[in-house]
């Protein structure tokens, strides 16, 4: 058999999706936390609904700037916020989104409390108090006959009736940084996110390996990009610190006993069970990868996966002859599939990656995906003129990284799918 010709690869620049290397970080790590089974356990059946959704990269710019409010001291210095539905967090993929930390678009009932307009000491006139622990945060609310405000609280009141993903509007405004008494939500609270991180009564929970239990700290600095001044932002800090950086205000009534669970580790690969037909309603719904033509078919396992295998026996030597190699195989602790797989590289993100073809043409996509089984395009990689199989390689083990080959271990016909550190997916080629 002739040395394999890698195919002309065009990469389609949905999400995060890259050609060449791409700086990986923790991807590249073992992470020993969760279930560990390599053999993808048991199938997840999938009944996507709905169109995917566009990635964060190429949504269009906000049609309008955030409503700003008008002066200071316009406005009660108590503001009442209705009992109703929040929709805390924000959607996988967003930017600035941290999945560990903010929860995928939970919908969430809460009473009606009363939040105080300003920072404390809720004047105005007078700089916000900074400095303090939250403890003596909390005393100081009490002092004036409140409370600290639960996260949810904080969150609905930055939010506003409209559920804005920034306090007044839909866009992040940079002048409010600057003019934080001048930015207001949508119910009339100022400064929410604007310039200073505020401590909340909440806890972030505890996850095994990666976060301590520490107390929730919404808002952002000043300096802070402009995606940390989403009101979905969460940090977790340690209660005993008293930053500069950190106010708080606060509430007034029967506290809300809502909370955010945090997300676990899950089993790091499962198998999907997903049509062809459902995956090319996915794909139709995509704007650069409606137009891939042709019926959407799966690769046969395992049949594929050893033509996968059994094309790199044949390799170059160095003075360029064909020699004639054992089959390759998979690395320890590794298995090699054709099927969708479900991923979960980090507690509170999962990632259904496919591969197929379409015609001539074979392609792996990501989809993050979203409460109610919708989804959102992460990154996709197509080969023209290449018909595959490819094969998807998985380890229990290695959380943020799987490989994919239409020839194992071919420079040129091979690479990985990885979860960076900046909560971004890509698929790059070797």
């Amino acid at each position: 058999m002739p040395p394999r010709t890698p195919a002309f690869v065009l990469i389609l620049m949905v999400a995060a999706g890259v050609a060449g290397g791409a700086g990986c970080g923790r991807a590249e790590q073992q992470q020993q936390a969760g279930e560990k089974r390599t053999d993808g356990g048991a199938a997840v059946t999938l009944a996507p609904k709905g169109k995917v959704l566009e990635a964060a990269e190429n949504e269009s710019p906000a049609a309008s700037a955030p409503t700003r409010a008008g002066a200071a001291a316009a406005g009660p210095a108590r503001i009442e916020i209705p009992a109703g539905k929040l929709v805390a967090g924000s959607t996988p993929g967003d930017k600035g989104r941290d999945p560990s930390l903010e929860p995928a678009l939970l919908d969430v009932e809460l009473g009606g409390f009363a939040v105080d307009r300003y920072l404390y000491p809720n004047d105005p006139a007078q700089a916000p108090l900074t400095g303090v622990t939250r403890a003596r945060a909390s005393e100081l609310c009490q002092q004036a006959g409140g409370r600290l405000c639960t996260e949810l609280e904080w969150e609905r009141a930055c939010k506003g009736p409209e559920g804005t993903p920034y306090a007044g509007g839909a866009a992040w405004d940079p002048a409010c940084a600057k003019a934080p008494a001048s930015c207001a939500s949508g119910f009339g609270v100022v400064g929410m996110g604007a310039a200073l991180r505020e401590w909340t009564a909440s806890d972030v929970a505890p996850i095994e390996n990666l976060q301590p239990k520490a107390a929730a700290v919404r808002g952002a600095t000043a300096s802070a990009s402009g995606v940390d001044h989403r009101c979905a932002r969460r940090a977790a800090v340690d209660p005993t610190v008293s930053g500069d950086d950190i106010g708080f205000r606060c509430c007034h009534g029967a506290p809300n006993a809502a909370s955010i669970p945090s997300p676990q580790w899950q089993q790091t690969f499962r198998r999907a069970e997903i049509g062809p037909q459902q995956v090319a309603e996915l794909l139709a719904s995509v704007p650069q990868l409606r137009d891939l033509g042709g019926e959407i078919s799966f690769f046969k396992e395992p049949d594929d996966v050893k033509v996968v295998l059994g094309r790199g026996r044949t390799r170059l030597t160095p003075n360029g002859t064909p020699a004639v190699q054992p089959e390759a195989s998979a690395p320890p602790n590794t298995t090699l599939t054709t099927s969708p797989l479900l991923w979960n590289p980090v507690p509170g993100e999962e990632v259904l990656v496919v591969t197929g073809k379409s015609d001539d043409d074979a392609f792996i996509v990501a989809f993050l995906r979203l409460p109610g089984d919708r989804y959102r395009i992460a990154s996709s990689l197509l080969l023209k003129g290449e018909p595959g199989p490819i094969a998807l390689g998985f380890n229990g083990y290695v959380r943020r990284r799987l490989s994919w080959a239409t020839c194992w271990d071919c420079r040129g016909e091979s690479g990985n799918v990885s979860y960076r550190d900046d909560n971004r997916v890509v698929i790059t080629q070797k």
